[in-house]
């Protein structure tokens, strides 16, 4: 996976590694991990919805439970973080499928952007945009 970091290169790889915890979280559907990863006015702009709060974000997830309980991975790439002090922004293609790469859940890779905000020296994510690649011409 190519990364490049922009700005605050220590900060740019706490976002990094906060993403890899992101990550794993969604693999193993840890909704306390998720949710313990957001800020109190965490929102969500989904493909096909919008969550306001962490508590619908949640809701969401326990839908998809049942779709995402056998060995799935999240990919990126084209990983572009931006860090300052207490604010940064990560950007990339990404998409969930089967670790085994001989099955595949058919998702398209998604363009990705998450907010995270320093909250008493914490990273949280505070706003994540998931959005499908599709040319209007």
């Amino acid at each position: 996976m190519f990364v490049q970091l922009i700005g605050d290169k220590h900060n740019a790889q706490e976002i990094l590694f906060k993403i890899k915890q992101w990550d794993r979280a969604i693999e193993s559907l840890d909704l306390q991990a998720i949710t313990d990863m957001c800020s109190d006015h965490f929102k969500v702009f989904d493909v096909s919805s919008q969550q306001n709060n962490v508590s619908e974000f949640k809701q969401l997830w326990e839908k998809y439970s049942g779709d995402f309980v056998d060995d799935v991975r999240v990919y990126r790439r084209k990983v572009e973080i931006h860090a300052k002090s207490d604010l940064a922004f990560m950007h990339c293609y990404s998409k969930i499928d089967y670790a085994d790469t001989t099955r595949a859940l058919n998702l398209p890779w998604c363009r990705t952007t998450f907010c995270f905000e320093k909250i008493q020296g914490k990273w949280k994510v505070a706003h994540q945009h998931i959005s499908i690649p599709n040319s209007l011409h």
